[in-house]
């Protein structure tokens, strides 16, 4: 997920220099190479991009991040809430990008279901006492293969979480422990609210049982 990261970031800087270098261009008089990418970048941007380029010219990394990180928050603040890298996991112990994938996804009578997800796009809220902070609830169906609906529970989980900082980068796991269903392959539907929101999604994972 680094890797994402620092790729996606890469490519937003290359973008910007882009813009830069073709506003240049049209005041030198010169013709601007042909683009759509750069040309669709929303006004609401703008500033933070200038504010970009002026701190990479004056080699302040420090307000460079910063302004990256300031665009990200628009980005998030625009997007649905997402429900990124579902991965079934083999414990409960695992923070963002730190886990232990499951080698399949067959287990046995009783035996707990780990579901890794990284939420992004959900509100932070800055509290009296200067803590951020953000929360999730979430629902759960479990559905045969030919998508009758078995059972499920609602508000099953409710996920607070306080923090000096406002993390960006969050996991979440489920336990999910199934008893008496039949040998076969099932389907995990997990719905994720945002309570500081009206942002919801869902992700559904198959599993089999032996």
């Amino acid at each position: 997920m680094k890797k994402a990261i620092l790729v996606s970031t890469i490519v937003l800087i290359f973008v910007f220099l882009a813009v830069d270098c073709s506003r240049k261009a049209e005041k030198a008089g010169e013709q601007p190479a042909a683009t759509t990418a750069v040309e669709t970048i929303p006004e609401a941007y703008r500033p933070w991009q200038d504010s970009f380029l002026e701190a990479l010219r004056n080699e302040d990394y420090p307000a460079a991040l910063k302004n990256i990180d300031l665009i990200k928050d628009k980005v998030l603040e625009e997007s649905p809430l997402l429900l990124l890298n579902p991965t079934l996991v083999k414990t409960q112990n695992n923070s963002y990008g730190v886990y232990e994938p499951e080698e399949d996804n067959t287990y046995s009578d009783g035996q707990t279901i780990y579901l890794y997800i990284e939420p992004a796009g959900y509100r932070i809220i800055r509290s009296e006492a200067g803590y951020y902070e953000f929360r999730f609830l979430a629902d759960f169906q479990v559905a045969d293969e030919n998508g009758q609906i078995l059972g499920g529970q609602e508000r099953f989980a409710d996920l607070p979480f306080k923090s000096w900082h406002a993390n960006k980068e969050v996991a979440i796991t489920f336990n999910y422990n199934f008893s008496g269903l039949a040998a076969g392959k099932y389907k995990i539907i997990t719905t994720v609210y945002d309570a500081n929101s009206d942002k919801k999604a869902s992700t559904e994972t198959w599993v089999s049982f032996e």
